[in-house]
């Protein structure tokens, strides 16, 4: 069953990030390049109710963005197993398609791009492009020389859903892209609770073994996540205890140098390894797998974890955009699939809320009598406010767009 745990003394503060009334909103504020080059919406999995009776908030990176602001900003914080895997699922495609010729012996037997080919036969109710790329990824598993890939990127937690398996799908087909084309032709932090069993999360620890056979960089990415994982599946055995608190207390901080660059440092930043083209965003050695220095770096620990930094405006998208040929009634054009973290949704616990906004991170001073700066200590204040939106979790789904004719000459 799902665990929550108090990690921090203070109540719940409001949550007033922007709040996006309905998918195109949310589409154009987390995915700016993918909505600018947007002819229209086909599809996707948000129902409109989702956004009648949730407070959506838009992030390009749902779990890295809602971790680091729940714990800035003093808001509960739900984290689902699928959270963490398509960060890391995110991450990991952006090494492949850096590397892909590096990798290709490991993946395919064939040179360039094999068109992938699925159609759909519905008559009643259109499309459903979501089955598609479920239909894709199954394409991709018959094609490719690794036989365990797909099983490994589908989600298998209890808390899956079949929107989550469309994503992994499309992050798949992401991953895959220097491989394949597709076409589809159609005939017709207060508190934090982990959602799901402990199982679940154990899962997601092993998921770890597969990164080693892709390379010395996603083994190093692989051995910086094993402790993290692991004081997640801690959570779940030991909730109190100091280590646990301190785990969630070490998430993140925001650095601000003088030289007015934000970094984002904590365990956090593990899930920020590479850019969006693939390369490291934090300067270390990358040691051969087979090595003295590799195995030397192996603890239980999380030193090497909260010692990294990123700066926060490199912080890459939590989700992948998958270029789609769509074929219809004689008509072909061009689309995009676009999935995974792309927004933070917000609820009430009902508890009092934290009227105050000092943070112990705020490094905040004031002038004394002597007009001497002297830092301003933090102390935590009982709630004064009504309870109000204070609670947080990353939102993951999918949509496909048509791409605009501009975009098309360009």
């Amino acid at each position: 069953m799902p665990i929550s745990f108090t990690t921090a003394e203070h109540p719940p503060r409001k949550w007033e990030a922007r709040r996006a009334s309905n998918i195109k909103e949310l589409f154009e504020w987390s995915c700016h390049k993918d909505y600018r080059s947007s002819e229209r919406l086909m599809q996707h999995s948000f129902p409109p109710s989702l956004f009648r009776t949730s407070h959506i908030s838009p992030s390009h990176h749902g779990f890295v963005w809602a971790v680091f602001l729940a714990y800035s900003g003093h808001q509960n914080l739900t984290v689902r197993p699928e959270d963490v895997w398509f960060s890391i699922l995110t991450q990991v495609r952006y090494y492949i398609n850096a590397h892909a010729e590096e990798l290709r012996s490991s993946f395919v037997s064939h040179e360039g791009k094999k068109e992938l080919v699925a159609v759909d036969n519905t008559l009643i109710g259109g499309p459903d492009f979501g089955a598609m790329a479920l239909k894709m990824a199954a394409l991709i598993e018959q094609n490719i020389v690794d036989k365990e890939l797909r099983s490994w990127i589908m989600p298998n937690f209890s808390t899956t859903t079949e929107s989550d398996d469309v994503v992994a799908a499309i992050l798949m087909m992401g991953a895959m892209e220097k491989y394949f084309s597709y076409v589809m032709v159609l005939c017709g932090i207060p508190s934090v609770t982990l959602l799901g069993e402990r199982e679940d999360w154990v899962i997601l620890v092993e998921k770890l073994e597969k990164l080693h056979q892709l390379g010395d960089e996603p083994a190093r990415f692989a051995q910086l996540l094993r402790p993290i994982l692991n004081h997640f599946v801690a959570s779940f055995d030991y909730p109190e205890s100091p280590e646990v608190v301190s785990f969630w207390n070490r998430c993140a901080h925001r650095n601000h140098m003088m030289s007015g660059v934000d970094y984002l440092c904590g365990w956090l930043s593990v899930f920020c390894f590479w850019d969006e083209d693939g390369k490291l965003l934090y300067p270390e050695p990358i040691h051969p797998t087979s090595s003295l220095e590799f195995h030397a770096r192996n603890t239980v620990g999380l030193e090497d974890a909260v010692s990294r930094r990123v700066d926060t405006s490199d912080i890459p998208s939590g989700f992948a955009s998958v270029p789609v040929t769509v074929k219809a009634e004689g008509r072909e054009y061009e689309a995009m699939m676009v999935a995974g973290l792309i927004g933070i949704q917000a609820t009430s616990s009902g508890a009092m809320l934290d009227g105050t906004r000092d943070h112990k991170d705020s490094n905040a001073y004031r002038y004394d009598e002597d007009e001497d700066s002297k830092p301003i200590a933090y102390s935590i204040s009982p709630p004064t406010e009504e309870p109000g939106l204070d609670s947080i979790q990353p939102l993951s789904g999918w949509l496909m767009y048509e791409k605009s004719r501009a975009e098309e000459i360009e």
